[in-house]
C-alpha cells in the first residue's frame, strides 16, 4: 500500500478517535489511535490526540510523554501549549512556562494561553507577572469575564485598589449576570472599610440572585463588620432555606459562630464549629473552626479542649496563622494543667520554630511576638522585652504591644520582689543560726 494513503488511513483513524474521545469513550478512542500510529508512526497527529487521551484520563506524566514525541515528529505552537499545559497538571509550573514560551516563539499566541500563563505565575506567587499575562488574555478576549476576575484578584493582592474596584465596575457592566462580579466588589468595598456601603451594595445582589447562598453571605458578612450583628445572625438563619445553601453552608456556619462568640453566646459559637468540623469529612480540613473553638475552650477555660485543638491544628502542618498559633497556645495549655517542664520544653520548640518562619518572611511581626509571648511564659523577662521592643521600632506603638509590655513588667516585679523576700528570709535564718 503507498504511504500516502497509509497517512490518509491514520488520519481518518485519528479524526475518529477525536470525536469518540470528545464522547467520552476513552477506550474506543485509544484503539482509533493504536491503529492510526500502527498505519503511519511519524504521524505527529497520533502521539499529540494520545497526550490528548492521558489528560483526559488525568495521567500527566504519560500525556508529557505522548506530547514529547509529537514533537519530535513536529515542531509546532499547539504542541508547545499541549505540552505545557500538561507539565502544569503534574505540578511542574516552571518546565510548563518554558513551553508556553517557546510555544509563543512558534507563533502560537491566543487569549487561553496568556490566561494560563497568568494563573503559572499566580501560583508561583509572582503577582505582577500574573497581572501582565491577565490583562493580555482580556486585551484578546475582552467577552471572557473568568479572565477579567483573575485581574482583578491580581490587582488586590498587589494593594491596587482604585485599578480593582474600577475593573470591577466594568466587568459588572459588561456580565452582569455574573454573580462573581458582586462577590468581588463586595470584597472590594470592605478591603477599603466601607462597610455600610458593601452591605448595601451585597444585599442588592442577593436580591437580584434569591437563591445564591454566596452573595448572602457577603451580605451578612458585610453587616456584621459594620456592626449590625443583629441583622447580620437574621440574615445567616434565613440561608437553609436557599435552594444553593449546601455549597455555602460551612462559611455561613462559621460566620454565625464568630459573631456568637463575640456576642457571648459561646454554646451556639461551639455549636457551629462543631458542625464545620463534622463538614471536615467531605470538604477536608478547615483551620478556622478548630482555631476560634480553641479560643473558646480557652475563654472557658477547658484547657484539656484546648490543647485537643491545638495539637489537631499543629498535625496538620498547613504553616498557616492557625498553626503559628496553636504552636504557642499547645504549651500555654499544657503548663496551665501542671506540666511545666514540658511546656518550657514545647515553648522553645516554638520559639525555634517562629525563628525559621521569620527568616523566610521578615516582614511578618507576628512570628516576633509570639516569641515575645512564649519567652514571656518561659520566665525569660528581659529577652521578651528586648523582642518587643524590635517589634515596636518596626511597627510602632500599638495597644496589643503595650498590653503585652506591661503584662512583662508585672511579672518581672513580681519576681524580684518574691527573690527579695526569699533572700531577706534566708538572711533571717541564717542570723538566727548565730
Amino acid at each position: 500500500m503507498e504511504r500516502e494513503e497509509l497517512r490518509l488511513m491514520a488520519q481518518d483513524c485519528n479524526v475518529q478517535g477525536e470525536i469518540l474521545l470528545r464522547a467520552g469513550k476513552a477506550e474506543e478512542a485509544r484503539k482509533k489511535f493504536d491503529r492510526a500510529i500502527e498505519l503511519c508512526p511519524v504521524l505527529a497527529e497520533s502521539y499529540k490526540n494520545y497526550g490528548d487521551l492521558h489528560m483526559f484520563r488525568k495521567e500527566y506524566q504519560e500525556a508529557k510523554n505522548s506530547y514529547r514525541k509529537a514533537l519530535l515528529a513536529e515542531r509546532s505552537g499547539l504542541l508547545y501549549f499541549l505540552y505545557g499545559n500538561a507539565c502544569f497538571m503534574n505540578d511542574e509550573p516552571y518546565e510548563g512556562l518554558e513551553n508556553y514560551n517557546r510555544a509563543v516563539c512558534e507563533g502560537y499566541d491566543n487569549a487561553e494561553m496568556m490566561f494560563l500563563m497568568g494563573m503559572a505565575y499566580e501560583y508561583m506567587k509572582d503577582d505582577a507577572m500574573a497581572l501582565r499575562y491577565f490583562q493580555k488574555a482580556c486585551v484578546k478576549n475582552p467577552s471572557r469575564p473568568d479572565y477579567r476576575i483573575k485581574k482583578i484578584g491580581a490587582l488586590v493582592r498587589l494593594g491596587e485598589q482604585a485599578r480593582a474596584e474600577k475593573e470591577a465596575d466594568e466587568l459588572l457592566a459588561r456580565a452582569p449576570e455574573v454573580f462573581e462580579a458582586y462577590h468581588l466588589k463586595t470584597q472590594l468595598l470592605l478591603n477599603r472599610r466601607g462597610f455600610d456601603e458593601a452591605a448595601a451594595f451585597a444585599k442588592a445582589a442577593a436580591q437580584r440572585f434569591p437563591e445564591d447562598a454566596e452573595l448572602l453571605y457577603d451580605y451578612a458578612r458585610a453587616l456584621a463588620l459594620a456592626g449590625r450583628k443583629d441583622e447580620a445572625l437574621q440574615a445567616v438563619r434565613t440561608a437553609p432555606e436557599m435552594k444553593y445553601f449546601a455549597g455555602a453552608k460551612r462559611k455561613l456556619l462559621l460566620l454565625e459562630g464568630q459573631i456568637c462568640a463575640e456576642a457571648g453566646d459561646f454554646d451556639r459559637a461551639a455549636e457551629c464549629c462543631l458542625q464545620c468540623i463534622e463538614m471536615e469529612k467531605k470538604e477536608g480540613f478547615d483551620g478556622q473552626p478548630r482555631f476560634i473553638l480553641m479560643n473558646l475552650y480557652l475563654a472557658g477555660p477547658d484547657y484539656q479542649k484546648a490543647l485537643e485543638q491545638a495539637e489537631r491544628l499543629i498535625r496538620e502542618k498547613r504553616e498557616d496563622a492557625y498553626y503559628y498559633a496553636a504552636l504557642y497556645y499547645r504549651p500555654f495549655c499544657i503548663r496551665q494543667l501542671g506540666q511545666e517542664e514540658e511546656a518550657k520544653r514545647l515553648y522553645r520548640e516554638a520559639c525555634g520554630l517562629y525563628r525559621l518562619a521569620a527568616l523566610k518572611a521578615p516582614e511578618s511581626m507576628e512570628f516576633y511576638l509570639y516569641r515575645a509571648l512564649c519567652l514571656k511564659d518561659m520566665g525569660n523577662y528581659a529577652e521578651a522585652s528586648e523582642m518587643l521592643a524590635f517589634v515596636e521600632d518596626v511597627c510602632g506603638q500599638t495597644k496589643e504591644i503595650g498590653q503585652l509590655r506591661t503584662e512583662i513588667n508585672r511579672l518581672k516585679a513580681k519576681r524580684d520582689e518574691k527573690t527579695i523576700e526569699t533572700a531577706g528570709k534566708g538572711g533571717e535564718r541564717y542570723g538566727a543560726g548565730l
